[in-house]
């Protein structure tokens, strides 16, 4: 009896959406989202002012904001496709059930 009434419910819950099922987006896509715009702008910086060695005296002549702005685009992207894959299995899994 009590098994019967446990299906009852996960077959009622499962035909009506919920406040989980519709806010059901992985946090690395806006993450990704974030450092690839962050590391975009970084980049530009850097890369438009890489002739102006008096801006990098301070970090030893080094383009500080391109080499950062870089690595913060390469992150953002992979974020990116790792939420994005996780975001594609979670839609393959619902449209399964």
């Amino acid at each position: 009896m009590a098994k019967k009434a446990k299906r009852e419910l996960t077959v009622q819950s499962a035909a009506k959406p919920t406040i989980r099922s519709i806010l059901d987006v992985d946090v690395r896509i806006t993450v990704g989202m974030f450092f690839t715009l962050t590391g975009t702008i970084l980049s530009a910086f850097g890369y438009s002012t890489r002739d102006r060695a008096d801006l990098y005296v301070k970090s030893l002549g080094i383009d500080a904001n391109l080499w950062c702005g870089l690595a913060m685009l390469v992150f953002g992207i992979a974020m990116l496709a790792l939420g994005r894959r996780a975001q594609m299995k979670l839609e393959r899994a619902g449209n399964r059930n």
